[in-house]
């Protein structure tokens, strides 16, 4: 026993190792109650085995419940990943764990910290540090410790049920079938490509097709459930007009548990159309407003067919050129009766502008080789910001780029680009003139339109990018209509060398010029001209200039340096041209 002021306390041995310590519910000492071992408990996984983690190994989901059935996408390291894995302990998840715990001595479990250990990505291992408080022994003797344990995780592979279904035959419960069916050989693979490219851009989507399989005219996709191929099919809806119909189809039932096997199939037909196609609308076509009775181009595709008139006349108004084709006018006004399509974007052909006059207001604005001025430029439709409409009507003559330079061949025809082209552009379009037509486009040219229409010659879709065919004869040294050959890296060497001689020499210019030497306005005499009698005073006139140069410099020191400057920089550029010629004789050899 000891007192201190009154007080008297009590000492006991540990019952451990005899140590004299203070009485504690335990009765045991520090280093006795350290040798207590936690980490014993919080390692041992189901069964006393290892703890374990599944992992998909095709779709890399993570098992989050370790029963196999509900598997999730999981970042490392992250605050979801850690949750997962502590509820993989047992210890800590204290369900049936309270007889393994006491049997170490152990009645409770309380986590305070955790954090993920760095572990090497393909070790299949992963690594948790925990700070856990632990009661030890019964109440009313129990007494609290608290100790870090690291813990460690093996990750097994095992298949979702998801991948076990796709690896599975006849699993799936909904099919999708797209199908766009033309009557040129393009086979529809344009508006397809379209679609393709849509898909590709929707990774989300992607994730729930089962398997796709090539058709003819078109794809299959394979759903898990009806759901995910509605929502698909209403996706590719917005991309191009099309006709959706749902069927079933009852594979097997069970009359007791009152459930059934059922397949759906999702049918998408797609408008047979493209851009850039030529079709001609009927005139007892509906759903095209005053497009009905005459020829169109398809101008877009999105979830309607945009069109406009392929032939207009000089005094339409250019609100009345545009009309959209929905996929139920198209489906309920008679298909290819109604709409038939005449030529595909395989029989463009390339033509150059010669003439252009934009009809606004019946003001014709010409625009020709030699009088195109910077106002009329300045009226082409250059983008979204520009103040002018991107599309006017214009009455364009045009020539065959094939023809261009060996005929006087050219056509005429009223286009709905005026605000785009200019004279010297190569533009697309269809040549009826020349183009061989079946027997039922011929019945279509006598029967589907009004009597307003006028047929045209040639029919312009688009503007090619890039510098027209005139711009680029004018651009070659030669004069020639081929492309210019490509210039080697010397030659690009040479051609900034001399344009930053080029401006050197203009700097030189300025500065004879402000020092009284006018370069510009130099006369160059010829000495067999003249008589002796002139020959003489000429000489005297040059003495006396130069005497009176001589004096200048003396008495101006700033003029004799910039003179010397000069006469350096012109004894370099001398050298350097020099250089250059010696160059070009080897290659003109």
């Amino acid at each position: 026993m000891s007192s201190s002021g009154g007080l008297t306390a009590s000492l006991i041995p540990c019952c451990t190792c005899g140590a004299t310590i203070a009485p504690n519910p335990s009765n045991q000492c520090a280093s006795c109650l350290a040798t207590i071992d936690i980490s014993s408990v919080v390692r041992r996984g189901p069964g006393g085995g290892d703890l374990t983690l599944h992992q998909c190994r095709q779709c890399r989901k993570y098992d989050r419940g370790g029963d196999g059935r509900y598997f999730v996408h999981l970042e490392q390291e992250s605050p979801e990943m850690m949750a997962v894995l502590l509820k993989q302990i047992p210890a800590l998840s204290g369900k049936g764990q309270q007889s393994m715990r006491r049997s170490h001595g152990v009645e409770a479990l309380q986590l305070l910290d955790s954090m993920f250990i760095w572990t090497e990505p393909n070790s299949m291992r992963m690594r948790l540090m925990l700070t856990v408080k632990a009661d030890i022994n019964e109440a009313p003797r129990t007494v609290s410790i608290q100790q870090r344990v690291k813990v460690e995780f093996i990750v097994h592979w095992r298949q979702c049920p998801d991948c076990t279904k796709e690896s599975r035959q006849r699993t799936w419960q909904a099919i999708v079938q797209l199908r766009q069916k033309r009557s040129d050989s393009d086979g529809g693979s344009k508006g397809l490509l379209i679609l393709e490219l849509a898909i590709a851009r929707n990774a989300e989507l992607r994730k729930h097709i089962l398997q796709v399989q090539t058709k003819k005219a078109g794809f299959d996709f394979y759903f898990a459930s009806l759901d995910k191929a509605r929502h698909f099919s209403q996706y590719l809806a917005k991309a191009a007009p099309m006709r959706m119909k749902t069927s079933q189809q009852l594979v097997s039932e069970d009359v007791k548990n009152n459930t059934a096997n059922v397949k759906h199939t999702v049918s998408l037909d797609m408008v047979p159309f493209c851009r850039d196609d030529l079709i001609v609308a009927d005139k007892h076509s509906k759903g095209v407003g005053a497009l009905s009775g005459r020829m169109c181009l398809v101008l877009k595709i999105s979830s309607t067919v945009h069109l406009v008139d392929a032939s207009p006349s000089r005094s339409s108004d250019m609100k009345t050129c545009f009309s959209d084709l929905h996929a139920e006018n198209y489906w309920k006004g008679g298909e290819e009766k109604s709409y038939r399509l005449l030529l595909s974007s395989r029989r463009l052909i390339r033509f150059v502008v010669l003439d252009l006059e934009l009809c606004v207001d019946k003001k014709l604005h010409r625009h020709e080789n030699g009088d195109t001025n910077h106002e009329e430029s300045e009226k082409l439709h250059k983008g979204p910001s520009c103040s002018h409409t991107k599309y006017a009507l214009a009455d364009v003559e045009v020539a065959r780029e094939s023809d261009f330079g060996v005929n006087d061949e050219t056509f005429r025809c009223v286009t709905h680009l005026g605000n785009l082209l200019a004279v010297g552009d190569t533009v697309l379009g269809y040549d009826l003139t020349s183009s061989v037509l079946s027997s039922g486009d011929e019945w279509s040219f006598d029967n589907a339109f009004v009597s307003s229409f006028v047929m045209p010659d040639v029919v312009i879709v688009r503007k090619v990018k890039g510098i027209g065919l005139i711009a680029e004869q004018n651009a070659n040294t030669g004069g020639s209509a081929g492309n210019p050959k490509a210039k080697s890296s010397a030659s690009k060497k040479r051609d900034r060398r001399l344009q930053k001689e080029e401006k050197k020499q203009r700097r030189l210019e300025a500065a004879a010029a402000r020092m009284g030497l006018d370069t510009d306005k130099d006369i160059h005499f010829d000495e067999e001209a003249f008589d002796d009698d002139d020959a003489m005073a000429l000489n005297e006139t040059i003495l006396k200039e130069k005497a009176k140069l001589e004096h200048d410099i003396e008495i101006d020191e700033d003029l004799a340096e910039d003179l010397e400057t000069v006469e350096r920089e012109l004894r370099f550029i001398k050298l350097a041209d020099e250089i250059v010629r010696d160059e070009e004789t080897p290659n003109s050899k």
